[in-house]
């Protein structure tokens, strides 16, 4: 029964169409979840696609937003991967990729 469990597992890790990646490397720089977006702009470019959208963070008692952020995902595609890079305030919060 573990074999099976194992197996089952692998495959999957295998199959699954998209992954979580903390970390990336370009260029020799590691950029992960925390640095400056500007960091991608610098070794990858323009994102092949961007979306951005205001998100109300924080309300008063009337029910009113008190405070905004700006989140943004952005598409890339490096050696044959496509990342979707998603974006607060200007720092990386997600990084996620998937071979399709």
């Amino acid at each position: 029964m573990k074999k099976y469990t194992s197996t089952l597992f692998i495959l999957l890790l295998l199959f699954a169409g998209h992954a979580h990646a903390s970390s990336l490397r370009f260029d020799n720089t590691l950029i992960n979840e925390g640095k400056p977006a500007s960091l991608l702009l610098i070794h990858l470019g323009e994102p092949l696609n961007k979306t951005t959208s205001d998100v109300c963070t924080s309300h008063n008692r009337q029910g009113d937003c008190r405070e905004w952020r700006t989140n943004e995902i952005w598409f890339y595609r490096y050696n044959d991967l496509n990342y979707t890079i998603h974006i607060s305030d200007g720092v990386i919060d997600k990084i996620e990729w998937s071979r399709f």
